[in-house]
């Protein structure tokens, strides 16, 4: 576990740790986390912030990544994990598969900031991530250089399963 102190914000001092497969993760830190994602991400479920947490550190097999968190005193204020994708050639080579922040902080943009910039430090190469239209969070992105390059399509197939039986 790398533990860096110096992210300022609202004149208070924030601790940062960065999590990837060489530091290692506790299972109260996952839990942590993962506890953190689904409190604070209403998209999110258990099982998938645990792979992607899991993904990130190397806890299967995978091409790994990092988990940045964010601490005020011992409460975490921000969570990014980020999954290598392994497709350079072709794909971005990181995906934020959670940027997530403590509801007190949404709207914080010198904390939103200076959070994202750190993240976007540690990644190496180009960095993709997913953000619904109507996030409000969405024009703050953007101004961080995040860039709409394409509209994803979903097929689910259980669905179409069900609506031709």
């Amino acid at each position: 576990m790398k533990i860096e102190t110096g992210l300022k914000a609202n004149y208070m001092m924030h601790e940062t740790t960065l999590y990837d497969a060489f530091t290692g993760m506790s299972p109260a830190e996952k839990s942590a986390v993962v506890n953190f994602l689904c409190e604070h991400n209403e998209n999110t479920n258990r099982q998938g912030a645990k792979e992607a947490v899991e993904y990130a550190i190397k806890h299967k097999p995978s091409f790994g990544g990092f988990v940045l968190t964010v601490h005020e005193g011992r409460q975490i204020i921000a969570a990014i994990v980020v999954n290598r994708t392994g497709m350079e050639g072709y794909n971005p080579n990181n995906l934020f598969v959670y940027v997530t922040f403590h509801k007190d902080y949404c709207n914080n943009e010198m904390t939103i900031r200076e959070v994202m910039n750190k993240a976007i430090s540690y990644a190496e190469g180009d960095i993709a991530f997913h953000v619904e239209p109507g996030n409000p969070a969405l024009k703050f992105y953007k101004k961080l250089g995040f860039k709409a390059q394409y509209l994803e399509l979903r097929f689910n197939k259980q669905e179409q399963q069900a609506a031709i039986a």
